[in-house]
């Protein structure tokens, strides 16, 4: 009996030791600019935009596929805010986010 609870707590170590290398390797790094951006947006996640909420408009501002005037409850001033934000930020490739309005 105590030969198999060796067993199982040096398994248990070994797969611990194996998911915690694993999850610094793999880890997936987001762009910072993301959550500024979700943070500027007005939050209602109504979808008018033709994403799944804020959080996907923000991910495709961020990647330089959508434009900040397609969320429909968003002022102006906040479109401009979005825009001069993500003009003068480069992300983590040193790229910067020309958008239109």
């Amino acid at each position: 009996m105590l030969k198999a609870v060796a067993v199982f707590a040096g398994l248990g170590i070994f797969l611990g030791v194996v998911i915690g290398i694993c999850a610094k390797v793999l880890a997936v790094k987001e762009d910072p600019r993301y959550e500024v951006v979700l943070n500027m947006l007005p939050g209602y996640n109504c979808g008018a935009c033709g994403h799944p909420g804020c959080a996907g408009l923000a991910g495709a501002i961020v990647a330089g596929e959508a434009s900040p005037t397609l969320c429909k409850p968003g002022k102006q001033d906040m479109r401009i805010a979005i825009k001069d934000y993500m003009e003068t930020t480069p992300g983590p490739d040193g790229e910067i986010v020309r958008i239109k309005l």
